[in-house]
């Protein structure tokens, strides 16, 4: 099931163990963040081994360069934020993306994993391809915006510097998106999203 977001207040003790440099602190990031990142940037990106490089890249420039972090209880803004640009670079680095248009390479895909000991496997896998159907139909943008909304624990501020628009706009995106869904899809539309939150962590396969 989706863990519990803990406070920012949690993660700027955690940030200041880390920074004295007890490792425990830094495995206890590791752990908390390793697969929403992953899931984020898989969604970014169909070239998994390219998210796997950037994602271990943060942590290790994380744990090397023990960057100055100016609000450290705003850390799972700096690793989204620093694998989003991870991925950008690198993909615009690699010459096989040369000729293939941007948005064609970061269309935002979505994908959900199904957790058998929780729902009934044949009902949720219907209730999910019906969920990803109406979720396409949304421009790219919309997706990440409805991701970050409803599966990390970043305020509008933060998910609008990600997605480049400022704050207002972001929340306001968010809102009249949920309003059109719900006018063209009815009470359904809360129950599927919450099978895409419980369902929308992707396992790196690194631990």
């Amino acid at each position: 099931m989706k863990k519990v977001i803990k406070d920012r207040s949690h993660w700027l003790e955690v940030w200041f163990r880390f920074r004295s440099g007890d490792k425990l602190a830094f495995g206890e990031i590791y752990m908390e963040f390793i697969d929403t990142l992953f899931a984020y940037g898989s969604k970014i990106t169909h070239d998994r081994e390219l998210v796997k490089d950037c994602v271990q890249d943060i942590f290790i420039d994380l744990q090397r360069l023990n960057p100055d972090i100016h609000n450290p209880e705003y850390l799972e803004f700096y690793l989204f934020k620093s694998l989003k640009n991870a991925i950008l670079h690198k993909s615009k680095e690699n010459k096989k993306f040369n000729s293939t248009p941007i948005d064609e390479i970061f269309g935002f895909d979505l994908h959900f994993n199904i957790e058998d000991d929780i729902f009934d496997i044949e009902s949720d896998q219907q209730r999910i391809e019906k969920l990803k159907l109406i979720l396409q139909a949304l421009d790219p943008q919309k997706r990440e915006l409805l991701f970050l909304k409803f599966s990390t624990g970043l305020n509008y501020v933060e998910i609008g510097q990600i997605l480049g628009i400022n704050p207002d706009t972001a929340k306001k995106q968010v809102y009249r998106t949920l309003d059109h869904l719900r006018e063209k899809y009815g009470s359904q539309l809360m129950e599927l999203l919450m099978i895409w939150n419980t369902n929308n962590t992707d396992k790196t396969g690194l631990d």
